[in-house]
């Protein structure tokens, strides 16, 4: 009866043709040695990313990498109708260390923008943000990563659930910054 139960779980397990997660903000930061990371102090900001994927697949995470520890709000946006797909609360605990929390999954469909956007306010109170640029100050974006293009940054000044799209089209700066995990199909 071991034996049998042993064999219908490895039956069950995916083989080699399982797909990797991707962080694709993440690693495109460690990658880019032109890349330089910067901190600044204002706000209120929802501070936002716009991307596709390349194929279909899923979002299982959603996380923050903010320079200061806090409870900030990640919230992933559909780029037409500009309306919320996904919101979670990510508490950070450590400064600059990537948080990533499990949320609902959620189908992406290929090459449909969306929108993943973090606040810079933690508990009613205006915290650092993250932005980096290309050394020289030169666009950037659009760039691939994996699975995902990002377009472009943008964001709004704002404490509350609003569209990040007071400034948009930003190719020289990326901000936050807001992370996922996408696993394609």
């Amino acid at each position: 009866m071991l034996l049998l139960c042993v064999a219908i779980l490895m039956g069950c397990q995916k083989g080699d043709d399982a797909k990797p997660a991707e962080n694709t903000l993440t690693n495109f930061m460690s990658a880019e040695n032109t890349i330089v990371p910067g901190v600044r102090t204002s706000g209120p900001w929802e501070l936002g990313v716009v991307f596709s994927s390349s194929v279909a697949g899923k979002l299982t995470q959603v996380g923050s990498k903010m320079p200061e520890p806090g409870t900030y709000r990640v919230i992933v946006w559909d780029f037409d109708s500009k309306q919320v797909l996904r919101q979670k609360s990510i508490e950070q605990t450590a400064p600059d260390k990537l948080t990533l929390d499990a949320l609902e999954s959620l189908a992406l469909t290929a090459n449909k923008k969306y929108v993943i956007s973090i606040n810079s306010q933690s508990g009613g109170t205006n915290k650092k943000y993250g932005y980096a640029y290309k050394t020289g100050g030169s666009e950037f974006m659009p760039f691939t990563k994996g699975s995902i293009l990002v377009y472009n940054a943008c964001y709004r000044g704002t404490a509350t659930a609003l569209f990040p799209d007071a400034t948009t089209n930003v190719k020289a700066e990326l901000y936050g910054f807001p992370e996922f995990t996408f696993i394609p199909d």
